[in-house]
């Protein structure tokens, strides 16, 4: 069987070449030669305004613009197909067929086949061949030149992707862990398109912008670019363990430590590799469609460097999520009376700073675009069901941080001092909520304080 396969491999056309896989993960990964494909489908990259309406199942908002006439939605292609070259972008129509090749080839060097995955960022050697500095001349931080910039960005790529694990026998392994239980909904590039995503009702998780939706990291200071939305690879190890619950993302308790943790390194890989591929598609289309004063004309060593940079400052991003964690303080709620006194300021809190999009504490229809495209509505906080968790410390991150995906903002200037004798202002809106969805906590609650009318 193995000789059969190796035969048909060696026989493919020069389009669809073998990738050798390394001697040591080569036991592992036998059998699976196709490349991952490239991105073909329109990109969100603006604002898409209000959604006229939930979209029909298996349906996304974008995918029906590309449909157009044949759209269940036809709304949705009203609304949306006039910011197709705007706030939507379209790889398929807008980079030229040899910006695709490119593309193609550089993913290719850059992230290996689903054979043999790998995450080849940049060395010092290969920044100064491609002279990666001209990428880093803007925005670097102030008081470095863009070769000091440079050099930053590929130590700390070197160092997240080690202390992420994505070495390429960790990867090939997740690689399998993948295909076996993940590939039918998330699809082979983790787009969130896999066969059974269409009955899934809301589309699985997107992997390619690099965000996720339940994080325990938050950057300290002002977030650089693509810092927001970054998950600990400790969340993507939870997630897999344990499901989203009120979702269609299931538990896989099953597995071991190891198998999750080589899951988690994989779906890193695909994160990393389609934010890569997103930012590259984006940059290039801006230079060809509508270039700056400063742009330079489009060339494949151009495209070289582009994807180059943004391999780098993807990892970087992902190495310092990995290294923030939101810092979750005592709840410092000895007696229920504490405890109620807490969840009543956060119902002053809330009313200032939440009800605005969870109004009627969520019970009322607020439709939105998320940063993928597709349509979310603010979440019932009624009914107690969190799909990043429910405990005290999980509703702590949500609030802390926000959900950046879904445009909820975050509330870090709430968080109190860690030594303080009493809850923080996260931690009283987390009580509120609690008390909320409990109702015997919310008669208790208005007893408490006749100011908190939840009903």
């Amino acid at each position: 069987m193995m000789r059969r396969i190796l035969l048909l491999l060696a026989a493919a056309p020069a389009g669809c070449a073998r990738i050798e896989v390394p001697a040591e993960v080569a036991p592992i990964a036998t059998a699976v030669a196709a490349r991952y494909s490239v991105r073909t489908d329109l990109m969100a990259i603006g604002d898409l305004g209000a959604p006229p309406k939930w979209n029909a199942p298996g349906v996304p908002p974008l995918r029906g613009v590309r449909l157009g006439g044949q759209s269940p939605d036809p709304e949705f292609v009203k609304q949306l197909k006039p910011k197709v070259g705007k706030a939507i972008l379209d790889p398929q129509a807008d980079l030229t067929a040899a910006q695709k090749a490119d593309l193609a080839r550089l993913l290719d060097a850059t992230f290996g086949s689903p054979a043999a995955p790998t995450v080849r960022a940049a060395s010092a050697g290969d920044a100064a061949k491609i002279k990666l500095d001209e990428q880093f001349t803007e925005g670097r931080p102030a008081g470095k030149t863009a070769k000091e910039a440079t050099a930053d960005a590929v130590a700390e790529a070197a160092a997240a992707a080690a202390a992420l694990g994505l070495d390429t026998a960790a990867l090939a392994r997740g690689g399998l862990l993948y295909r076996r239980w993940c590939a039918e909904c998330h699809g082979p590039t983790g787009a969130g398109d896999g066969i059974h995503a269409v009955f899934a009702g809301p589309m699985p998780r997107d992997y390619r912008r690099g965000v996720f939706k339940f994080v325990t990291a938050f950057p300290p200071g002002v977030a650089r670019k693509g810092e927001l939305g970054k998950p600990r690879k400790d969340d993507l190890c939870r997630t897999i363990r344990d499901g989203l619950p009120g979702s269609m993302m299931p538990a896989f308790a099953h597995l071991t430590a190891a198998e999750v943790d080589d899951l988690a390194s994989y779906v890193i890989h695909l994160s990393v590799r389609g934010e890569a591929e997103f930012d590259w598609i984006a940059k290039v289309i801006q230079i060809t469609k509508d270039p700056g004063e400063t742009d330079p004309d489009y060339s494949a060593a151009l495209g070289e460097q582009i994807l180059a940079q943004r391999v780098l400052i993807a990892l970087g991003n992902w190495g310092r999520a990995d290294a923030n964690v939101i810092p979750v303080p005592p709840e410092n709620t000895p007696a229920q009376a504490d405890r109620l006194a807490s969840a009543a300021r956060g119902f002053r809190l809330f009313a200032g700073t939440c009800a605005s999009c969870h109004q009627d504490y969520g019970r009322t229809q607020q439709l939105k675009f998320d940063v993928w495209g597709t349509v979310v509505q603010p979440r019932n906080l009624t009914l107690g069901v969190y799909r990043g968790g429910r405990r005290g410390e999980d509703l702590y991150a949500r609030v802390y941080a926000g959900i950046y995906a879904s445009t909820m903002p975050d509330s870090k200037a709430k968080a109190g001092p860690m030594e303080s004798d009493r809850p923080d202002g996260v931690w009283d809106v987390v009580h509120f909520l609690q008390a909320l969805a409990d109702p015997r906590e919310r008669m208790l609650l208005q007893q408490f304080d006749a100011g908190v009318k939840l009903d």
